[in-house]
């Protein structure tokens, strides 16, 4: 296996993980949506503190998903430069 190709299958596994990154970003995204929506069924009392809770799990969220789609543009662009 020559260097090419090591640094190929390397950049490969680095793309995976960062995919990988952005299933549990979207995963987060959707479970404060729903955090989101069970506020208004379950605590009536406490709404304003499970909107507070759910806005910051869903901005925490779409922080780490833009940084990773950034992240996989980068590795994307190094796979061509290789090509």
């Amino acid at each position: 296996m020559n260097k090419r190709d090591l640094e190929k299958n390397i950049l490969d596994l680095k793309y995976q993980f960062q995919m990988e990154k952005i299933r549990v970003s979207l995963m987060l995204l959707s479970l404060g949506i729903l955090a989101f929506i069970g506020t208004f069924v379950w605590y009536v009392d406490r709404l304003a503190f499970g909107i507070v809770i759910s806005i910051l799990i869903m901005l925490i969220a779409l922080f780490y998903y833009n940084k990773t789609k950034k992240q996989l543009r980068r590795i994307v662009g190094d796979i061509r430069k290789l090509a």
